[in-house]
């Protein structure tokens, strides 16, 4: 809200007695109108404002179709008797003018000062007021007055203190000297405990570097204002790097040296930490040696100084090369899943998936086949030409088993010379019978093992399909497909059937379930 100009009270008396005696209504309107002084005609006895001019509306912050509705008390902010008693006041010290506190249309009060005269026009009374704003310059007599005030204060306060100057000087003095003493003695309190610290960190240091060199771990500090990421000697070496090879180092360098599967997972974690979801991060993933093959490495930090606002700062942390517990994982993984002489999956690993191809056709309506093999024949060879011809038959059982199905498929060894095959995607029953065709007409092409030649191998196959048999169950559709398998053997060497079929499958009658290929 702009701020009126404040013109001297001679002016303001001077346009009034004007106006008042000698204007016409059209010079008085035309001054009225285009005055930068804020004015306003009132009736006088009801104290509706009948007329304001546009440095009215400007100042008040009320429209002039506004101002022109209101009353003279709804803008003044003093009660009807505060207001007598300044005309009172104002009559008492022989000025023409009033003081009085208006309520401008934002909610702020202002002090002015209200000059008026009454005035006709057009044969009506009113009272012509030029409002002058004086709220700053109040505000600065107010203030001088009491800077005034204090200044008598103070000077009394100085001369009360220059009587007793002698008694404060030397009071002073000894408090001075209180003060250096005591300050002397905490000073040295704080050398000691200094020097104490110092040697204690110094001490853990010591032991923190000890522990580092012992578990053969790397170091890391990354400061998020500069980006850098600061590391010892033993993280390098851990990529087969020199310090100065990494030099400067950043976590941009860092991510561009981590194996493609493995980034995604380790900028998640890390994250998930600087979020607050985590107390810490911790990832294994695979890091880039100099001569182009992958370190496994577990990672670990902690958030360890935050900014004012509570953003990380810095992050501290270790790398540990745990390349060769991660084989040996690896390789107990392997043991716990796979068939250890033909590398088949072995009969845990088949029941999993075969549990999870349940689970997902379950979901999303698919057929599949599970198909049970024995060997024909296996025996004989065992008990001819040994066990370790047996073996190398098994080998190239399951290599050939393996070229015959889709990478897709599941191909398993369940024990001895049984197998177990698990084809997902079957777009009808008859695929089945085509894969089981292909199976029987591999296997029984001749073998070269060990210098001998085996042509008389050959195997039964047994085939339960989900939905179309009974599918409760995993162990159910094996079960199944292994009674089937012992119907094929049943009616001939290299054969195979389809499992007993519930009432009302639309799959071919029992007649076409026996099949053989020939040779």
């Amino acid at each position: 809200m702009p701020l009126v100009k404040r013109y001297s009270t001679g002016f303001v008396t001077l346009v009034l007695l004007f106006f008042s005696a000698s204007a016409s209504a059209d010079e008085f309107d035309q001054f009225f109108e285009k005055h930068s002084v804020v004015m306003l005609l009132i009736e006088p006895q009801s104290g509706k404002i009948f007329k304001a001019n546009q440095a009215a509306s400007e100042y008040y912050g009320y429209s002039r179709n506004k101002l022109n509705q209101m009353y003279i008390q709804q803008i003044n902010a003093l009660s009807p008797e505060a207001v007598a008693a300044e005309r009172e006041l104002a009559r008492k010290e022989n000025r023409n003018y009033f003081i009085f506190r208006h309520r401008l249309a934002d909610g702020s009060i202002r002090t002015v000062e209200v000059s008026s005269v009454p005035v006709k026009l057009n044969r009506q009374n009113y009272l012509f007021s030029i409002i002058t704003d004086v709220n700053d310059l109040r505000a600065a007599e107010d203030s001088l007055w009491h800077y005034q005030n204090r200044l008598e204060e103070m000077v009394d306060q100085q001369l009360s203190h220059l009587r007793s100057k002698d008694i404060f000087i030397y009071t002073l003095l000894a408090i001075a000297l209180t003060s250096l003493l005591i300050a002397a003695i905490a000073m040295a309190y704080m050398l000691y405990r200094k020097r104490k610290t110092s040697t204690r960190l110094q001490l853990e240091k010591s032991r923190l570097d000890d522990i580092i060199w012992g578990t053969n771990a790397g170091t890391w500090e990354r400061d998020f204002l500069s980006e850098r990421i600061e590391i010892n000697p033993r993280w390098a070496e851990i990529t087969g790097l020199e310090l100065q090879d990494l030099e400067p180092f950043t976590l941009s360098a860092l991510e561009s040296m981590i194996h493609p599967d493995d980034l995604a997972e380790m900028q998640h974690k890390l994250n998930q930490h600087l979020t607050g979801k985590l107390d810490h991060y911790q990832c294994e993933y695979r890091i880039r040696h100099q001569r182009d093959h992958w370190v496994w490495v577990l990672d670990r930090g902690r958030i360890v100084q935050r900014d004012r606002s509570g953003n990380p700062s810095r992050l501290c942390g270790t790398l540990q090369d745990i390349s060769s517990s991660k084989r040996a994982h690896i390789q107990l993984e392997h043991m716990a899943h796979y068939d250890q002489l033909t590398h088949l999956a072995n009969r845990t690993l088949f029941y999993d998936r075969l549990n999870h191809a349940l689970a997902s056709a379950k979901r999303y309506p698919t057929r599949f086949a599970v198909m049970f093999l024995d060997l024909d024949g296996f025996k004989a060879v065992n008990d001819q030409y040994g066990h370790h011809v047996g073996d190398a038959l098994l080998a190239e059982v399951a290599r050939r088993l393996q070229a015959t199905i889709r990478e897709s498929d599941t191909c398993a060894r369940m024990g001895g010379d049984e197998f177990a095959l698990l084809i997902y995607h079957l777009d009808k029953a008859s695929s089945a019978t085509v894969v089981a065709e292909h199976i029987l007409q591999s296997l029984r092409q001749p073998y070269e093992l060990e210098g001998h030649k085996l042509t008389n191998i050959s195997c039964s196959i047994g085939v339960a399909l989900y939905p179309d048999h009974d599918s409760s169950s995993g162990n159910t559709l094996v079960q199944l497909a292994d009674d089937a398998m012992y119907l094929a053997k049943r009616s001939g060497k290299n054969k195979f059937a389809f499992a007993v079929e519930r009432a009302g499958s639309a799959n071919e009658n029992a007649d076409t379930h026996q099949q053989s290929v020939d040779s």
